[in-house]
């Protein structure tokens, strides 16, 4: 899992194993050249005051199914929502198994920046292979969490909403605050804001993180656990990504996250502030 800069994609996107490039840009009346486009809504489930599900296997290998994926590409996204989007697809795709993922830095706008060209329809549909969802390694959920909870070697918590949702003063779910216990990161810490869209440098990122206790350890194979959570699993996609993409070995993302969470009377809520 790595973020590239729009400058390294044509190198890597030519010389790439089974390459497919996926767009999951909101709306475009214009496409980028050989990119499949894919409806986000397609790849995530709603239910009832729960968001950010996943959707069943048959539903995800439908959205799939005309990009020529297999197990074993190697497969670029980018979007025009700040990587959301695409670092959404990413996970799902971790948990798929694949392992040549790469998330293109600035997305849709930066590739065209670069001079990448533009088309006026997707790129020809292929037939893909089936991806079976393994949720032995970078999926989580509540009860797992819960299991963890004060526990001295426990996971390493981290939400990644804004510090009013974190605190409980932006109210999105019956219950507001958070998991007890959890690390506040925004999100939106990640990116430059000099350059809105792209990541601040790998040194800078790792230097916020370290100040809130969020340190990759790469001296050990796997380290400490890490589970993420926003409100649905879109912001926590992108910390599941950009920790990925630093050497974190077990970082673990939880569909569904606070509208799951904050909705469930059984599940303790920590009202807080953030420094």
């Amino acid at each position: 899992m790595k973020f590239i800069a729009a400058s390294e994609f044509k190198a890597r996107f030519e010389h790439a194993q089974n390459p497919v490039l996926i767009d999951l840009s909101q709306s475009s009346q214009l496409f980028l050249a050989d990119a499949h486009w894919i409806d986000f809504n397609q790849i995530v489930r709603n239910e009832g005051e729960r968001a950010g599900l996943l959707p069943d296997n048959a539903e995800f290998n439908r959205a799939l199914a005309q990009t020529g994926i297999t197990p074993d590409s190697t497969v670029f996204l980018f979007d025009d929502s700040q990587g959301l989007a695409a670092s959404r697809l990413a996970w799902s795709l971790a948990l798929c198994g694949l392992q040549e993922i790469y998330l293109i830095d600035g997305g849709r706008e930066a590739l065209l920046t670069a001079g990448w060209p533009v088309v006026t329809k997707p790129a020809a549909p292929k037939p893909a292979s089936n991806l079976t969802f393994d949720f032995s390694a970078h999926h989580c959920h509540a009860d797992a969490i819960a299991a963890q909870l004060g526990k001295p070697d426990g996971w390493l918590i981290i939400d990644a909403r804004s510090e009013e949702e974190y605190r409980g003063t932006d109210k999105r779910s019956r219950n507001a605050g958070h998991i007890p216990g959890a690390v506040h990161f925004d999100w939106q810490w990640f990116f430059d804001p000099e350059k809105p869209g792209y990541l601040l440098p790998d040194d800078v990122i790792r230097a916020k993180l370290s100040e809130k206790g969020i340190n990759a350890k790469p001296n050990e194979k796997k380290g400490q656990t890490v589970a993420v959570y926003c409100q649905s699993h879109r912001r926590s996609s992108l910390m599941f990504c950009v920790l990925k993409h630093l050497g974190f070995q077990d970082v673990r993302g939880y569909p569904g996250a606070w509208s799951d969470w904050g909705n469930r009377d059984d599940l303790p809520a920590e009202l807080a502030t953030t420094e």
